[in-house]
C-alpha cells in the first residue's frame, strides 16, 4: 500500500514536516509494510522555502538587513546556485513576527529589508528570484523594498519621503527605474485582494498588523494615491500590504497563486499518481479551505486522478461546506480526541500519531 502524506503546517503548533512525520509514525505503528512518501507543503507563505529546499536542495545565505522598523537583523534566503535562483521569504526581513505587539504599526513599518535581500541575491548573480509575501508587518505598497533598490519618493515640495506606510498619501513623484530587468521575478501569494477599497490591503489586513480605525483610513488613502502608478485591481495587488502591486510595478514581477505554483514546482501530481491513498490537511479546515487554498487544490488534483483523500486537521469547522465528493467522516480532527484546545495545541504530534493509527486501521 502506497500512502502519500502531504499536509500544510498546523500553525502555532507543528511545521508541515513535523505533522507529516507524526502521521507517518502512526500509520506504520499499525501497518508496518506500508510504503509512505512524506511531502510537507506550504501555500507560498511561511514554510515555503523549507519545502523548496527539501525537494530541490540549495543553501541558506545570511544577510544583515533592516527589520520593519529599520533595526539591523540577520535574515536568510535560499540560493540554488546551479539554477541561479534565489527564494526570498519577505517575512524573514519584514514580517510581523519580528516585532513585539506594542511595536506593530503599519504606518511606521517598511519592506526595506526585503529589498536588501533582493539586492544581495541580484548582486550574487541571480537570474530568477521567487518572492513569497505572506506574514508581513507592513502596509507600504512595496516602497520600502523599492527604496532599497534605488527608488526615491518625493512629496509636493520635492522632499524625499521615508519609505513607510504613512508616507503613501504624500507621494507626488516617483524617481527611479528597475535596476534588474534581466532578472525574472515571481511573487507567490495566497490572497487575491486588490490594492485598496473595502477588500484592499489596509481595510482587510492592517488591523491585525497593529493599525486602528484612523490609521486604516490613512493607509487606504495612501494606497489610493499609489494606484496612480501601481496596478490596483490585479488579483493579489493587496497582498502583504500592497507589496504584490509594488513588486509588479517596481520589479516587473509576475504574481502567481502560491499554492498552485508550489504544487506544480514539486510535481505533486506525479506523487499522487503513485499513491493509493493521499493524506493531507492543515491546522484549521473551514469554509475558507475550499476557496482555492492549498487543501482544496490538493483535493481537486486527487479527485481528478480518482484517488481517495483523507483529511486531518487541528479544528474542523463548517462541515456542511465540504465538497460533495468528500465524506465528512474521512476528516480527522485533533480537537475530537484532545481534552481541550490547549491540550490540542501542546500535544498535536501525539494526537496526529493516534490519528495516523486510526487511519491505518480504517482505510488501509
Amino acid at each position: 500500500m502506497n500512502i502519500l502524506i502531504c499536509p500544510d503546517k498546523f500553525k502555532g503548533s507543528l511545521s508541515a514536516h513535523e505533522a507529516a512525520e507524526a502521521l507517518a509514525k502512526g500509520i506504520l505503528n499499525k501497518r508496518k509494510k506500508s510504503s509512505i512518501q512524506c511531502i510537507p507543503l506550504a501555500d507560498g507563505g511561511e514554510g515555503t522555502l523549507e519545502v523548496i529546499q527539501q525537494m530541490h536542495g540549495g543553501q541558506w545565505v545570511s544577510v544583515q538587513v533592516n527589520d520593519p522598523l529599520f533595526r539591523p537583523i540577520e535574515a536568510s534566503y535560499l540560493w540554488l546556485a546551479d539554477q541561479k535562483t534565489a527564494y526570498i521569504e519577505m517575512a524573514r526581513a519584514s514580517g510581523l513576527g519580528l516585532l513585539l505587539k506594542k511595536e506593530q504599526n503599519p504606518l511606521k513599518t517598511s519592506t526595506y529589508g526585503t529589498g536588501e535581500l533582493i539586492r544581495h541575491a541580484a548582486e550574487a548573480g541571480a537570474t530568477s528570484i521567487v518572492l513569497t509575501i505572506g506574514g508581513s508587518a507592513t502596509n507600504d505598497a512595496g516602497i520600502g523594498m523599492a527604496a532599497a533598490l534605488g527608488y526615491t519618493f518625493l512629496d509636493a515640495s520635492g522632499v524625499a519621503l521615508e519609505p513607510i506606510g504613512q508616507s503613501l498619501s504624500l507621494i507626488t513623484e516617483i524617481k527611479g527605474t528597475n535596476l534588474y530587468p534581466q532578472i525574472q521575478f515571481i511573487v507567490l501569494s495566497d490572497v487575491v485582494n486588490p490594492l485598496h477599497g473595502p477588500l484592499g490591503a489596509a481595510q482587510v489586513y492592517a488591523k491585525q498588523k497593529g493599525a486602528n480605525a484612523t490609521s486604516i483610513k490613512q493607509l487606504d488613502k495612501g494606497l489610493i494615491n499609489l494606484s496612480k502608478w501601481l496596478p490596483a485591481d490585479m488579483p493579489g495587488a493587496g497582498a502583504a500590504g500592497g507589496l504584490g502591486a509594488g513588486a509588479v510595478y517596481f520589479l516587473g514581477a509576475k504574481l502567481e497563486p502560491g499554492a498552485e505554483w508550489l504544487l506544480n514546482k514539486i510535481h505533486i501530481d506525479r506523487a499522487i499518481r503513485k499513491a493509493d491513498f493521499i493524506v493531507t490537511g492543515e491546522g484549521k479546515i473551514d469554509q475558507q479551505s475550499w476557496s482555492g487554498k492549498l487543501i482544496s487544490n490538493i483535493i481537486a488534483r486527487t479527485d481528478k486522478q480518482l484517488k481517495q483523500s483523507i483529511l486531518v486537521c487541528g479544528v474542523f469547522e463548517d462541515p456542511e461546506k465540504i465538497p460533495l465528493f468528500l465524506d465528512p467522516r474521512d476528516v480527522y480532527s485533533i480537537t475530537d480526541v484532545a481534552m481541550n484546545s490547549k491540550d490540542a495545541m501542546e500535544n498535536a504530534a501525539q494526537y496526529l500519531t493516534q490519528i495516523g493509527e486510526a487511519i491505518a486501521l480504517k482505510h488501509l
